[in-house]
């Protein structure tokens, strides 16, 4: 790859990422950072997961993922099943508090990616999202 490339990409990144406000401490003024907020998604996406799972699905390092879990549970936003053929399986669920928390911070996210875009007209937002859909489907084929 060239050197050139690697800049573009890179400087893209930085600003993608200060436009989102992903490095902000608290994510969409929710009071949770985004590994907190991207973990609370995917059990409620996904609620048959255990911790494994989603470490390896989010890419997230285990013992982050680990003190992510403990927190999200003595906030009451999770917890824990035992799996029905294996005692020693755990699922990890939202509580009806972390639905409601899930569902909150869905509209936020939804209500923030309305502001970005919201000054571009209808054939510029086709070609993002268009260009979006390339990025997406050349990096989910190259895995």
């Amino acid at each position: 790859m060239k050197q050139e490339h690697i800049e573009q990409i890179r400087a893209f990144n930085r600003f993608y990422t200060k436009i989102l406000g992903v490095l902000n401490r608290s994510y969409l003024g929710s009071g949770y950072g985004l590994p907190e907020i991207r973990v609370i998604q995917d059990v409620y996406l996904h609620p048959n997961r255990n911790a494994k799972d989603i470490s390896r699905e989010l890419n997230m390092d285990k013992g982050l993922l680990s003190r992510i879990l403990k927190k999200l549970e003595a906030e009451g936003h999770i917890y824990r099943e035992k799996a029905a053929k294996d005692n020693r399986m755990e699922f990890l669920k939202l509580t009806k508090y972390g639905e409601e928390v899930y569902h909150t911070l869905d509209s936020a996210a939804n209500q923030s990616v309305e502001e970005i875009f919201a000054g571009l007209d209808e054939s510029r937002l086709q070609e993002i999202v268009k260009s979006m859909e390339v990025i997406f489907t050349n990096l989910t084929n190259n895995r």
